[in-house]
């Protein structure tokens, strides 16, 4: 049997108040549409009804699922009506038809498959997803006769008594195809929203005696996102999911409250995660270190037994165990090797920092290499942009860069070499040489006593 998924991912979201389609909001680092591609991604068959900013959302849909665009969003019943007639939909051979919102991340595969198998088992036109909730306000009411739905009313269209119903539609369904296609012609906008109404099916399936089956749910599966509150709500509710499934791995967090952790994060078992540290992106972190407090890493692989402390790291890669911060700045292509440390207020950035090697603090390394053991010392930098390009500085191994010191790039420290503190380096240094650069220190003698009797006359 053929069962085919359909998202609808067409509205704007206006309570969202966002330029950004509504599905496109990130939770947990990923686009909330990736959630509901999830959830159907078995099926035999997948679609994503598309409208506003179509372009945006149909870069984010994976292989496989075909983007339909409702050019005009007139409702949902018109969102289904725009699929069946669309030229992706032609050749389609499936028996049932599941269909399910953009904006319901919390949904999960297996409330699908249970809909899927009453649906099917018991024959019924439509079978729909719904729950019990405690405030039901701008939901559709399930209205019942006996074990089946007679109408489904949406809040604006629903009379004082109905607003009472505590039982309210997901928007979520699996429709018998033969059913949904017979019918889906008849339905028209006369309603408060001037929309066409997927729900108006219902009570067409019942005046017909045709019987219906209701799979309920918990209040939080079904939760949509409307605004920016509710995808808060959404977003901590998933949150809590992540980080108990990486504390049950091994994983310890200070403090879950101020902890962000995107979805894609890898936490190996023996970390901790101190308070108020973001992970983001495709970051993996291994055994046994400790990140945090008040740590940012997005996108990088952090060593086994590393230290990171008070500081943002961004693209970084760290192959040993390293010792990084307090407020050390790790920007894009910076990579270290065994034993690195980069400490207070120290920047670097597409450079490779050999094993053992130091940047204590203060400092700026940009566009480098520097071997092993190489000490950096506090306040010297590389000038690796002329205004126009970025030069290559190199640093071998066991050199020693005095504090304040100007490497201006292109330039090469040789092996062993040291450089004076304060000097403006702007030719190679070789091997075992020392390399300085300073005007003759001169003292003048008397000089503020004569300044002192300048200022006061």
């Amino acid at each position: 049997m053929k069962i085919s998924g359909v998202i609808l991912a067409a509205g704007k979201g206006t309570r969202m108040k966002s330029g950004l389609p509504k599905v496109l909001h990130s939770v947990l680092g990923q686009p909330m549409i990736e959630y509901g591609q999830r959830a159907i991604s078995h099926l035999d068959n997948q679609y994503v009804v598309v409208g506003h900013k179509s372009d945006l959302v149909i870069k984010e849909l994976k292989e496989g699922f075909l983007p339909v665009d409702q050019k005009e969003q007139l409702g949902t019943g018109h969102a289904v009506v725009t699929l069946l007639n669309s030229d992706a939909y032609e050749n389609d051979d499936s028996e049932y038809v599941v269909i399910i919102p953009g904006d319901a991340p919390l949904l999960r595969r297996q409330d699908i498959d249970d809909l899927i198998q009453q649906s099917v088992k018991a024959k019924v036109a439509v079978g729909i997803i719904t729950a019990e909730v405690s405030d039901p306000t701008g939901y559709g009411r399930i209205l019942k006769d006996g074990k089946n739905i007679s109408k489904i009313v949406e809040h604006a269209d629903a009379n004082e008594a109905e607003r009472e119903i505590k039982e309210i539609n997901s928007g979520m369904y699996c429709f018998d195809k033969r059913f949904l296609m017979e019918n889906i012609e008849k339905l028209d906008s006369n309603n408060e929203q001037n929309e066409i109404y997927l729900t108006d099916l219902i009570e067409i399936a019942f005046q017909n005696n045709l019987d219906t089956v209701i799979v309920q749910v918990s209040e939080e599966t079904i939760k949509g996102v409307n605004s920016m509150s509710q995808l808060n709500e959404v977003e901590k509710t998933l949150k809590d999911e992540l980080l108990k499934s990486h504390m049950d791995n091994g994983v310890y967090f200070q403090d879950p409250n101020t902890t962000f952790v995107d979805e894609k994060v890898i936490i190996k078992p023996g970390t901790k995660i101190m308070a108020n540290t973001h992970l983001t992106g495709n970051t993996e972190i291994h055994e046994n270190c400790t990140v945090g407090p008040n740590t940012m890493i997005n996108e990088s692989n952090i060593g086994k037994g590393s230290t990171v402390l008070f500081s943002v790291l961004d693209e970084v890669t760290i192959q040993g165990t390293a010792t990084i911060g307090p407020y050390a700045h790790l920007r894009k292509g910076s990579v270290l090797e065994e034993g690195v440390k980069v400490g207070a207020f120290a920047e670097t950035k597409n450079s490779n920092i050999g094993s053992g090697s130091k940047i204590p603090h203060l400092s700026y390394v940009g566009d480098a290499n520097l071997e092993e053991n190489v000490n950096f010392s506090a306040g010297s930098i590389t000038v690796n942009y002329d205004g126009k390009n970025k030069h290559k500085t190199e640093i071998k191994k066991g050199a020693f860069i005095g504090s304040d010191v100007m490497l201006v790039a292109p330039v090469t420290v040789g092996e062993g070499a040291m450089i004076g503190a304060g000097s403006v380096i702007t030719k190679d240094v070789p091997a075992k040489a020392l390399g300085i650069e300073r005007n003759q220190q001169k003292n003048i003698d008397g000089y503020m006593d004569r300044k002192q009797s300048k200022d006061e006359k």
